[in-house]
């Protein structure tokens, strides 16, 4: 068996086959880092555009938002908002209460047409019809010992003739109390 001679040479670097493999892929390092550095820049100025535009949008948000709440209110919102007020005074009014007081004051003689509260002042007015007027004046005393009932007096008084008959019509005003 024999060996083959070794070859020692320093001052000169050994030679691979592969080296080339080596150059090849640095090159390709630094057409990738190219590209992608690039690419980046391209992203970033579109990221730069679109929060330039969110920015636009949300101050114009703001702006909008400002005037809106001091514009006038829509007329037909204002009218429905009113109504709704209409419908919830109506529902706060202390029914029981007020038809109690009513009926504890002895309507016997009369005849009571209308009852209509009102809730925004805490009044009420009662039309009616009596036989005389002494039975109305008696009713409306009956109606100011009442404790719920305040400020209870005649708005109009009217004398008609129904079937020959002399009656007298009235129209009367109390306001309630919250707490009897």
């Amino acid at each position: 068996m024999s060996a083959d001679a070794l070859q020692l040479d320093f001052r000169r670097p050994p030679r691979s086959n592969w080296r080339w493999v080596g150059w090849a892929a640095l090159a390709l390092a630094v057409l990738a880092a190219v590209l992608f550095s690039q690419r980046y820049a391209a992203v970033a100025a579109r990221h730069a555009l679109a929060e330039g535009q969110h920015d636009a949008l949300e101050a114009r948000l703001r702006d909008t938002g400002a005037r809106r709440t001091s514009t006038a209110v829509d007329p037909k919102t204002l009218a429905e908002v009113r109504r709704a007020n209409v419908v919830i005074d109506q529902l706060t009014v202390p029914w029981d209460g007020l038809f109690d007081a009513v009926e504890r004051a002895d309507a016997r003689g009369l005849g009571l047409l209308a009852l209509t509260p009102s809730a925004r002042d805490r009044s009420i007015r009662l039309a009616g019809e009596a036989r005389s007027m002494e039975e109305l004046l008696a009713y409306v005393d009956r109606m100011a010992q009442q404790p719920l009932l305040s400020q209870v007096h005649l708005q109009s008084v009217n004398t008609v003739a129904r079937e020959g008959v002399p009656v007298v019509s009235f129209n009367l005003a109390a306001t309630w109390r919250l707490q009897p």
